[in-house]
């Protein structure tokens, strides 16, 4: 009786094998289209992964080692489902098309069907695998490595590797070398087998949820597509099997990880999962639950001298022996902050004539001096980098400069978009030649990054060291003394208009 049963239940199932193997000879064009029409989709994704992986490329980017697997594959099933077409097309000769040989319109019905499952496979499999490996830029062009800043490189390494710290803070003021350290560390991590994914964000100062969330779901290369919550899963379900390293540049207010996708990195669990913060609060550690803390100082005497040395050049210090006097008093009044150091070191840069190192020196002292009264520590910042300003050639140039303040913290500003704003200020004349307009824009642009008063973003933009763009604030508005003087305003926020001499609307 037993028996019986178990042969009953059985029934169904041979009986739908049968009727499938049986209806392959009969289903042999229809199995063929639709292998076409998959295969049509599956190419056009890959012609989009191609496409987002060349503009990757351009922003110093890299595809995954999975995404290079998965083009193999498509590549392949490609050829195998072009073999299957030219098999169909030999033996199609006869209506309906069918090949009188049945066994063969069997075997090329039953191949094309399978490759269809495949490609399908192939087109969802797409959404689960990260494409890209952002590699921020190193700023060691732009800052010499430190006997120090090797120590807190070594110092966070160490405790990121720590199974005791899964949440570590980095802390310390605006110009310190935050941002440096964070992208060394993401450097060093990326080239370290022990994690699987390294991520790196920038936060800065309007930072909330979705915005972290959408650069990690940009980062990886996951699907853009849905709300707020299916992108919640879309992360969580790629990384809570995998060790990972989540680097936050820039903090300035508490974000719920969770809500964004990431998994706990304080639950036990067999991979290793961290996350790594740079802030200028150590309120803002205390939100995100930092277990560890890294401060990072000034630069001691011995590095900060070198750091000035090497933007301001031996030939300009050894060339008059009270420059070198001059340069030790500027060092100290600059007091180890590296930003400083390097703006005011490319600002005094080929400055032979010991008479502007002794004007230079009375700005500075001043600058502490007028600050005695504020006590306030972004003030005396400002006025140390506000040397650099001051040092600009002519004041068109300091104009240029100041109206980049007008773009959003941390905003990518295209070069050509930046020459038609000073053209429209009328900043450039551009009435004779539009060309010759454009060619001194980009003169104005090399002078402002040679002395580090901006930076490079990419081939076609720059951007602004949020520091130096709060003190280029700072300078339009009057020292501070008229707060809403120049300001930019999201596209969302543009009713009321405030009063102001400069408003920029960023869409």
């Amino acid at each position: 009786m037993e028996v019986l049963k178990a042969t009953a239940s059985l029934v169904p199932w041979v009986d739908s094998k049968v009727t499938k193997h049986v209806a392959y000879p009969f289903k042999l064009g229809s199995n063929i289209r639709a292998l076409e029409s998959a295969l049509e989709e599956l190419l056009a994704r890959k012609e989009d992964v191609k496409t987002q992986l060349l503009i990757a490329e351009r922003e110093n980017g890299a595809p995954t080692e999975e995404i290079n697997l998965w083009l193999k594959k498509v590549d392949a099933i490609e050829l195998k489902a072009k073999e299957t077409h030219q098999k169909y097309e030999q033996l199609c000769r006869c209506i309906w098309n069918m090949s009188p040989n049945l066994w063969l319109n069997y075997k090329i019905s039953r191949r094309a069907a399978k490759k269809h499952e495949e490609v399908i496979d192939l087109y969802k499999r797409k959404d689960t695998i990260p494409m890209i490996i952002t590699m921020p830029p190193s700023l060691a062009p732009e800052m010499q490595a430190s006997s120090s800043k090797s120590s807190n490189l070594e110092s966070t390494l160490q405790n990121i590797r720590d199974d005791a710290h899964n949440v570590v803070g980095i802390w310390g003021m605006g110009g310190i070398g935050k941002t440096h350290l964070l992208k060394q560390i993401n450097n060093e991590l990326s080239r370290d087998h022990a994690f699987d994914v390294v991520v790196f964000v920038l936060c800065s100062k309007e930072c909330y949820e979705e915005k972290v969330q959408n650069e990690i779901i940009n980062k990886l290369g996951l699907s853009k597509n849905g709300s707020m919550e299916q992108k919640q899963g879309t992360i969580y379900n790629f990384l809570r099997e995998k060790s990972f390293v989540l680097l936050l540049d820039d903090l300035w207010d508490c974000v719920d990880l969770d809500r964004i996708g990431i998994p706990d990195p304080t639950e036990l669990h067999s991979c290793k999962r961290k996350v790594v913060l740079t802030t200028r609060s150590t309120e803002v550690c205390g939100k995100m639950e930092v277990t560890k803390i890294i401060k990072v100082d000034i630069l001691n005497w011995e590095d900060a001298w070198s750091l000035f040395i090497e933007k301001v050049t031996e030939e300009t210090i050894n060339s008059d022996p009270q420059i070198k006097k001059y340069a030790v008093d500027v060092v100290k009044e600059l007091g180890g902050l590296p930003l400083a150091l390097i703006t005011t070191g490319k600002a005094m840069r080929y400055k032979i004539d010991h008479n502007d190192w002794e004007h230079a020196i009375m700005q500075l002292k001043q600058a502490r001096l007028n600050d005695v009264e504020s006590s306030r520590v972004n003030k005396t910042v400002f006025h140390v980098l506000k040397f650099s300003y001051d040092s600009l050639k002519n004041d068109t140039l300091r104009q240029c400069f100041l109206h980049c303040s007008l773009w959003p913290e941390d905003f990518s500003i295209r070069k050509d978009r930046l020459i038609e704003l000073w053209m429209g200020l009328g900043l450039i004349d551009e009435s004779d030649k539009i060309q010759a307009a454009y060619t001194i824009g980009y003169t104005y642009i090399n002078d402002l990054l040679s002395v580090c008063l901006l930076e490079i973003d990419n081939d076609h933009a720059i951007k602004m060291h949020d520091v130096i763009r709060d003190m280029a604030l700072w300078i339009a508005n009057n020292h501070g003394v008229d707060t809403n003087k120049w300001i930019n305003v999201s596209a969302v926020k543009v009713s009321p208009l405030p009063v102001a001499d400069a408003i920029i609307i960023v869409d």
